[in-house]
């Protein structure tokens, strides 16, 4: 799958979990997620909404085996504990052996000492395709807090620093999530500005966001293209949800069925983003 970032091979990765060609044998689209219990539901309805196969195994004796099953493989530190860390380990380095994409959601990492030593870990010891989070996490990711790194990136927007600096130290794709989301591969910058603050309003959507760039990889997209693809999809859909929108709890549930029945031609009139030139 090419990782050129246009409109058209955004939607052409995300068209691919949908469509099967009756020609050929169809593709593993199975997921495994080692997965927060507060989004793990959530995220499973995501997955299959958009045409993959969730499984949220997270016992250390079978993960592995699990994840040699898979086509990509989605690690999740919302709640975190050590047996989650080696279940993490255990199944990344599974992953690795068999050339499955390893995404990595640093939920929560700035919160404990604890995820801080195993997310070094798993940088250290795991190839990784992608690393999904928001401000104070992927501050934690490079060792900084926001205050210490708007220092640093005063000469340029926080965000854009923020992203290009951690995938230049992680060496693989790293997607900042916020009121508009920046995605870098060290040398290249992107900034996506769908989305609506009713996202926000409910838990999991950034956990959605982390398991839907599992789909992408598992399609063939690249780091890049799958972070692309995955944030603008559940953006969009969060702007669909939002158009009749009554509360909550049934935005959650509209959102869901966005992510099942959306169009290209919704897809393609709706999408927002640029390739800042650094």
């Amino acid at each position: 799958m090419t990782c050129d970032l246009t409109a058209d091979n955004l939607w052409a990765l995300i068209d691919e979990l949908h469509c099967e060609s009756k020609k050929t044998a169809p593709k593993n689209k199975l997921v495994h997620c080692i997965m927060n219990y507060v989004a793990a539901a959530d995220c499973a309805n995501a997955l299959l909404a958009v045409g993959a196969r969730p499984v949220m195994a997270d016992c250390p004796a079978e993960t592995a085996e699990i994840t040699a099953k898979a086509a990509a493989l989605v690690l999740n530190t919302g709640t975190f504990s050590p047996d989650h860390g080696q279940a993490m380990l255990l199944s990344g380095k599974t992953a690795n052996k068999a050339h499955i994409p390893v995404i990595i959601d640093p939920v929560g990492l700035q919160a404990s000492g604890l995820r801080q030593r195993y997310f070094k870990r798993l940088i250290k010891e795991l190839r990784v395709t992608a690393v999904k989070g928001n401000l104070h996490e992927v501050a934690a990711v490079i060792g900084t807090d926001c205050i210490a790194g708007k220092v640093f990136g005063e000469d340029k927007p926080f965000d854009l620093w923020l992203s290009k600096t951690a995938a230049q130290k992680l060496g693989c794709a790293v997607l900042l999530t916020g009121e508009r989301d920046v995605l870098s591969d060290s040398e290249r910058v992107f900034v996506f500005e769908n989305g609506t603050p009713h996202l926000a309003a409910v838990t999991g959507t950034g956990c959605m966001t982390g398991a839907l760039i599992g789909a992408c990889a598992a399609a063939g997209g690249g780091g890049m293209i799958s972070c692309a693809a995955a944030v603008s999809l559940i953006n969009i859909c969060g702007e669909l949800a939002a158009e009749n929108f009554r509360g909550t709890g049934s935005f959650r549930t509209d959102l869901i069925d966005a992510l099942s029945q959306i169009t290209r031609e919704q897809f393609l009139e709706r999408i927002k983003f640029t390739e800042i030139k650094q």
